[in-house]
């Protein structure tokens, strides 16, 4: 479980003067202390204030990009990053994704696109009205587009900060769905990623649900590249479910891949609540399960479902395992956690107390970790998204960050440090070039443009001619 003890200020401030005085020898004489003795203390240090030592000379940069450092300090540094995806065409300035810290609210990293971005290269996309993040996982942001055909990408951040960024997937349908190429311009794609732990392969589910035609259903699936984000290979085909999979909610559990399913079994469910499930190791969905409220209702089996007024159902995969939320009227919310998969069984071990707006559905509530003091880190995705985290021993909420207007909001279980600091995207013609900010550096880029940069506090700034659009 992620720890949620901050450093405590006076730790930090002694670590701070004691790297100061390091510096200064360093600075003045490389290599004259102990690597040891440096090592020790940086370990200490949070990532972001790591991101910025950067900036002291050629050996810190060293031993602060190494990915062993990086890798030694994920483990003593286990509060969780959050990742909050946005879709470019409503999203403030074209913000793409945002990675933040969960103790301070911080964000540490934010990428944006421009319309111009061609497919020229690696993690670049066709240029199209509107992309956005469809999921999170793995360390790796899933963005589907809009436009003529199906187009979907795989970010990296950690790839991204050091001027690799992704793959592009590739474009259109499976072989054995070419025949419905046509029917495909308007589309809504739920995409799902999941490793097989006996295999190590990483496998990216996609079910395409057609317009207007809403109970047609394509289910598609990809194996990637061992230790990449691309793939050589093309989508395939699955086998269908019995029933269509509802859309807008799903979870991913390791190598599982739950849905809500639209299977109504008379005399059994009397919530929509039914759970299918695709096993990414064998390719094929396993039989339907029963949802925790219609295993324990006691309501007649033969109540019409549109009668009942359920609330909101949701599922989230929590600590390893699967939650499903249900959001009730009244402004609770109950969270069940699966216990055995086979036996269908459930607890409910949660009921959070929420103040909600429900004018337009603004908010939709996902919980995203419980921490190991039993707080909840609560996700409100929606038009005024916003990271809290819950304590059910007060049942009252502490803000942590406005969020702005997410469309998916998840965990990044990557370090800090893999991300680095002053990296910026510019599309100059049509082109995407990813520049690194170097300290106390100028020089021109092959376009010509004057880069003046500058350290301080961790923020860059970099002046360009009027083409160039910058995401600091």
């Amino acid at each position: 479980m992620a720890s949620s003890r901050p450093c405590s200020a006076g730790r930090v401030v002694a670590d701070n003067r004691a790297v100061l005085a390091l510096a200064g020898g360093v600075a003045a004489n490389a290599g004259a202390l102990p690597l040891d003795a440096v090592y020790e203390i940086l370990l200490r240090l949070p990532g972001k204030d790591l991101c910025r030592l950067r900036a002291v000379c050629r050996p810190w940069r060293s031993l602060l990009s190494a990915p062993a450092f990086a890798a030694a300090h994920a483990d003593r540094h286990r509060d969780p990053l959050i990742v909050a995806g946005y879709a470019t065409r409503t999203s403030r300035g074209g913000v793409l994704y945002a990675i933040l810290d969960l103790v301070s609210g911080r964000v540490v990293v934010r990428r944006r696109v421009h319309a111009a971005a061609t497919s020229a290269g690696a993690g670049e996309t066709a240029a199209a009205e509107n992309e956005w993040v469809a999921s999170t996982g793995l360390g790796l942001v899933c963005v589907v587009s809009e436009g003529a055909g199906v187009s979907c990408r795989l970010l990296d951040p950690a790839a991204t900060a050091g001027g690799g960024g992704g793959a592009q997937l590739p474009r259109g349908l499976a072989a054995e769905h070419a025949a419905h190429e046509r029917e495909i311009s308007h589309h809504a794609a739920m995409v799902a990623l999941g490793e097989v732990a006996a295999t190590g392969e990483r496998k990216v589910l996609r079910v395409l649900h057609l317009f207007p035609d809403m109970s047609r259903q394509l289910y598609e699936i990809i194996t990637l590249e061992i230790g990449g984000t691309g793939s050589r290979s093309r989508w395939r085909k699955t086998v269908d479910p019995t029933h269509n999979v509802q859309l807008g909610t799903w979870a991913v559990v390791g190598s599982i891949v739950y849905f809500f399913s639209s299977e109504f079994v008379q005399g059994q469910d009397v919530m929509p609540d039914r759970i299918a499930s695709f096993d990414l190791e064998t390719e094929e969905w396993r039989p339907t399960m029963r949802g925790p409220v219609s295993s324990i209702s006691t309501l007649a089996a033969d109540i019409p479902i549109n009668h009942l007024d359920w609330g909101e159902f949701s599922l989230a995969a929590m600590n390893g395992g699967l939650v499903m939320t249900h959001r009730k009227i009244a402004s609770s919310m109950d969270l069940w956690f699966l216990m055995d998969s086979e036996k269908g069984l459930w607890i409910k071990k949660h009921v959070l107390q929420l103040s909600i707006r429900y004018q337009h559905g603004e908010h939709t509530v996902r919980p995203l970790l419980v921490l190991d003091d039993g707080r909840i880190v609560l996700a409100h995705i929606g038009n005024r998204g916003a990271l809290k985290i819950y304590d059910p021993r007060t049942s009252s909420s502490t803000d942590v960050a406005e969020l702005g207007p997410c469309v998916t909001v998840g965990l990044y279980n990557g370090s800090v440090l893999s991300l680095g600091n002053g990296v910026s995207f510019f599309f100059l013609n049509g082109r995407q070039e990813i520049c690194r900010i170097f300290i106390r550096r100028r020089k021109k880029n092959k376009k010509g443009y004057k880069k003046s940069d500058w350290y301080n506090g961790g923020c860059a700034q970099i002046e360009t001619h009027k083409n160039a659009t910058t995401n600091n």
